[in-house]
């Protein structure tokens, strides 16, 4: 089974996506069109991969956001948005131990 990425955010980070040949790139505001997407992408057992800006989350809702931290399944991804600043979230290695359940960078 092959699985998905999905990328959701502004039109700076759809555009980079859909030249690097993604397909499931949908361009939202912040606020509640952001969460309505990333709640249907992380139930959609189609994707393993959900990548976001991250300064989109630090708005979203509560339950959302607890909903998120303890998802294995898929892995949902922060990345800077174009003015390159982090606002907050985990390393992609973080994100991939809690996905596999081991550290791969450990030998």
């Amino acid at each position: 089974m092959s699985e998905r990425i999905a990328v959701i955010g502004d039109p700076a980070l759809a555009t980079g996506f859909r030249l690097a040949g993604l397909y499931h790139v949908y361009v939202t505001e912040k606020g509640k069109e952001f969460e309505d997407k990333l709640r249907e992408a992380i139930n959609n057992p189609e994707f393993g991969i959900v990548i976001v800006n991250e300064s989109y989350l630090p708005g979203i809702d509560w339950r959302l956001k607890k909903k998120i931290d303890n998802l294995a399944h898929p892995v949902v991804v922060g990345v800077a948005d174009i003015s390159g600043k982090q606002e907050e979230g985990e390393n992609l290695n973080e994100l991939i131990k809690k996905a596999l359940g081991f550290d791969v960078s450990k030998k």
